[in-house]
Formats: structure tokens, C-alpha cells, sequence
């Protein structure tokens, strides 16, 4: 599995509220339970439930690798191209492709989002709201993000730059830090006012993943 270090950000913001903290421990399952799981979370989302346990499916997801080979990074790049071009319906079916392939995949609903509410379908765009709200929430609910010990729990690099976006910050540096048998990506970000600030997001799960995939 590969890291993933860029991709294309939109710039559209909206805002959230705060979080509680809770301990990102944990173990990666095989792939096959991975995907069950993921496929039971998937079918009660689909059937209306969207009050699932998002960080359990965000994990299970990119444990299975259920993308498998669909470039979502790409997808996504010309669903926000189609956008800016003013294209509502084909960002839309982009951000729909994602999500099809990653019901987990939080930049595939906020595209579908913003796309739903530029083409006037409130509904639509309401329930994609939540969604992207649900998965956001999973991962600013893991800690403050302020230090090692209080990290944010992403799955994916992906994942910091779909937080960082959504709370209207602009990425500038990023590294990666060990620290005991954790891994962190440390990222510089600035605001608005121009005035920087240092996150903290737990990487466990790509270098575990990338160790996987080292020895398959």
C-alpha cells in the first residue's frame, strides 16, 4: 500500500462542533473479517441507519482495501475540477462513484454534498451533510489533536487532509514522528489570519497497513 502525500483540496469550509476524547487503541483485524464487518456496517447505512459507529467502518474499510483498484484519489480530483467548471451533475456522479466504492470515504459525500445542494436537492444534501459531519466527528471525538498522546485517529493521510480542510485550515509542512511503538504525522497548519498551528494525527494504521502489504 502506498502513502498517499497529495491531493487536490477543495474550498469549501463549513463548521462542526467540538469533541469529547477517547483512546485510539487498537487492533487490525484480517482483511475477510475487515470486509464482513464493513459490508454489515455498509447495509444498515444503506438501509437509513447513518448513526453507525463511523470510525469502526472508516477502519474496516481501509483494512480490506475495499477500493481495491479504483484511483478514488483521481475521481475525486476531476469530480472537483467538474465542479469549479460549474459541471453539478458530473461532480455529483464522481463524488457518487467514490462513495459506491468507500461508503467510509469522507471526501466522496462532502463532494456529493456540495454538489447536491448547487442542484437544488435540499434532501439529498441535508442526509450527505450528516454524513460528512458522522465521519468528521469520529475522528476530532479521538483526541485534541494537540500532542502525541492526544493525536487524532485517522486511517488514511487522506483522512488529515479532509480535517485540516473542513476546519478551514491550510496545510504547510508535514512529517512523520515515532514516538514509543506509535507512528504520528505532525502537520503544520495555518488559519485564515495567516497564524500557524501544529496537529497531531495517529498513523498507526498506514505503517501497520503498509507493513502488510511489505510481507504479502
Amino acid at each position: 500500500m502506498m502513502r498517499r502525500r497529495h491531493h487536490k483540496l477543495s474550498r469549501f469550509t463549513f463548521y462542526l462542533l467540538g469533541c469529547v476524547f477517547v483512546s485510539a487503541a487498537f487492533g487490525l483485524d484480517s482483511a475477510k473479517v475487515a470486509q464482513a464487518k464493513y459490508d454489515a456496517l455498509k447495509a444498515r447505512v444503506q438501509g437509513g441507519d447513518i448513526n453507525i459507529d463511523w470510525r469502526d467502518i472508516r477502519l474496516d474499510a481501509v483494512v480490506a482495501d475495499v477500493d481495491g483498484e479504483f484511483d478514488w484519489h483521481q475521481a475525486n480530483t476531476a469530480g472537483v475540477a467538474a465542479f469549479n467548471a460549474g459541471d453539478y451533475e458530473g461532480a455529483l456522479h464522481k463524488g457518487l462513484e467514490i462513495i459506491q466504492h468507500n461508503l467510509a470515504n469522507g471526501d466522496g459525500h462532502f463532494l456529493a454534498m456540495v454538489s447536491l445542494k448547487h442542484l437544488g436537492k435540499q434532501e439529498e444534501t441535508a442526509r450527505e451533510k450528516l454524513i460528512v459531519d458522522q465521519i468528521l466527528q469520529s475522528i476530532l471525538r479521538s483526541g485534541d489533536g494537540k500532542t502525541a498522546d492526544t493525536a487524532w485517529f485517522t486511517v488514511s493521510t487522506s483522512e488529515e487532509y479532509f480535517v485540516i480542510r473542513l476546519l478551514g485550515l491550510r496545510p504547510k509542512s508535514q512529517s512523520l514522528v515515532k514516538s514509543g511503538a506509535h507512528s504520528f504525522d505532525l502537520m503544520t497548519v495555518a488559519g485564515e489570519d495567516g497564524k500557524e498551528a501544529t496537529l497531531w494525527f495517529n498513523t498507526d494504521t498506514d505503517i501497520e497497513l503498509t507493513r502488510r502489504a511489505g510481507e504479502s
